[in-house]
């Protein structure tokens, strides 16, 4: 059911946002201007100011100038702000982030915990509460936890915390929002869900899976109606509940099914229009009696993390120049462009267009997927791209990745976990990856 709204719900954004099938680019300035969900045009925004974040270091790596002059930063501020105005992405990056921005926001409705965990530290064990706020600009539901979050952060002067601080408070601020009217907060919950993927589908949904209603249960660690919930799971009597028999099965752990004789000890259910949504229910609580304890986390931890990732790039870029050495000398960038997208061409034209993975993901890539994500257990990277190779689309490999994700607990905001996707990603679209500047021709 999921996925079938999530590709609904990409293709009716897709149909709103590309309204000429001649678009090559997509610019952030139009995106903007458009009635599409805040969360979807914050997700691009922020891309965009990545690009702009990557651009200023390597300008202002060198110390031959001062960059944080007054009269030199407010010229490069407006220099960022043009560039911003004028950002485009090309059609197929903007396909494949628009997907990735639509599955963000479907993680964080239903498991908030996890996804927030995940996309903030995914690339440090300790961030500073500013990367917490802004990360915050990426949703725009249950916004309970946007506002306990900098009550406790103004409430405690803190300026870093760490990922088991942020998993300890995000649990703590759930305790309290749930603890005063649990069913009650639970219903509006369940009642947010089905109308995000009402709007999603541009039609009613008063019913969830309920492998689904599992997971949000367990996110939020309500294990009461976790267990009831694996009692049906158990039964298989039921795949999908509708939003009354979830309620029954919060007040009274049955499914509405009981007999006549027992009509008088069933509680009445007040039913989907009559319950508030989380955002209106607001629930309302202090965060001073939450306490965090001390993170786990030492400076020496921290310091050793960022050396070993030093002295990998340093390793890997030492593997590469050997590697360099023993290769020819390379012809002019024009001619490696013409030669690769001539490759491609042929690629097109064949019977059988898709690439094997094992000729895409080569060298550094290669290296860093098997060591971060598969734990340098390479044959199990081989056996995984051997799965991968068989399948003919994108998105029959899309949720292949995800589960495999999913069950290797691989982070999939990590910059391994995305890299390694885009590669993949551009398998089924391999005319595209060569389009545009010789940059972009080389980077692959």
């Amino acid at each position: 059911m999921l996925d079938q709204i999530t590709d609904t719900f990409l293709e009716r954004l897709q149909k709103q946002i590309i309204t000429d099938p001649n678009m090559t680019s997509i610019p952030l300035a139009y995106l903007m201007q458009l009635d599409i969900p805040d969360a979807i045009k914050h997700f691009f925004d922020q891309e965009v100011e990545i690009w702009l974040r990557e651009e200023e270091e390597k300008f202002t790596a060198t110390d031959r100038f001062d960059y944080d002059m007054p009269e030199v930063r407010m010229l490069i501020d407006q220099i960022f702000d043009q560039l911003k105005q004028n950002a485009t992405f090309h059609i197929t990056k903007f396909n494949h982030l628009l997907e990735r921005a639509v599955k963000l926001e479907m993680n964080y409705l239903l498991e908030p915990h996890r996804t927030l965990s995940q996309f903030l530290f995914k690339d440090s064990p300790k961030i500073s509460t500013m990367e917490v706020y802004d990360t915050f600009k990426y949703f725009f539901r249950f916004d309970y936890y946007k506002t306990a979050v900098s009550d406790y952060f103004n409430l405690k002067y803190m300026h870093d915390i760490s990922q088991d601080q942020f998993d300890a408070l995000l649990n703590q601020i759930d305790e309290k929002a749930f603890e005063e009217n649990k069913i009650e907060t639970t219903l509006s919950t369940v009642k947010t869900i089905m109308e995000f993927l009402s709007e999603a589908q541009q039609q009613d949904v008063n019913s969830l899976p309920v492998d689904v209603l599992f997971a949000m249960f367990r996110d939020r660690h309500l294990d009461e109606y976790k267990d009831a919930l694996q009692k049906v799971m158990n039964s298989g009597s039921r795949s999908v509940l509708s939003f009354d028999e979830i309620e029954s099965l919060l007040r009274d752990g049955t499914l509405g099914e009981l007999e006549e004789t027992d009509i008088q000890d069933k509680t009445e259910v007040i039913g989907f229009e009559k319950t508030e949504n989380i955002e209106e229910s607001k629930p309302d609580f202090s965060v001073a009696e939450i306490e965090v304890p001390e993170s786990t986390i030492t400076f020496e931890e921290e310091f050793e993390e960022e050396e070993e990732e030093y002295e990998e790039e340093q390793v890997l870029e030492e593997e590469e120049e050997e590697e360099a050495i023993l290769e020819e000398e390379p012809s002019e960038p024009s001619a490696v462009a013409m030669d690769l997208a001539d490759h491609v061409a042929k690629q097109i034209s064949s019977d059988n267009p898709l690439e094997d993975l094992n000729e895409l993901i080569t060298g550094r890539l290669r290296r860093k997927t098997i060591k971060k994500l598969f734990k340098k257990k390479e044959d199990e990277f081989l056996d995984f791209i051997g799965r991968l190779n068989s399948l003919a689309t994108w998105k029959d490999a899309s949720r292949v990745i995800d589960d495999e994700f999913y069950e290797r607990g691989i982070n999939p905001y990590s910059k391994e976990a995305i890299a390694f996707s885009d590669v993949i990603y551009i398998r089924f679209f391999p005319k595209d990856k060569y389009v545009g500047s010789e940059e972009n021709i080389e980077r692959f």
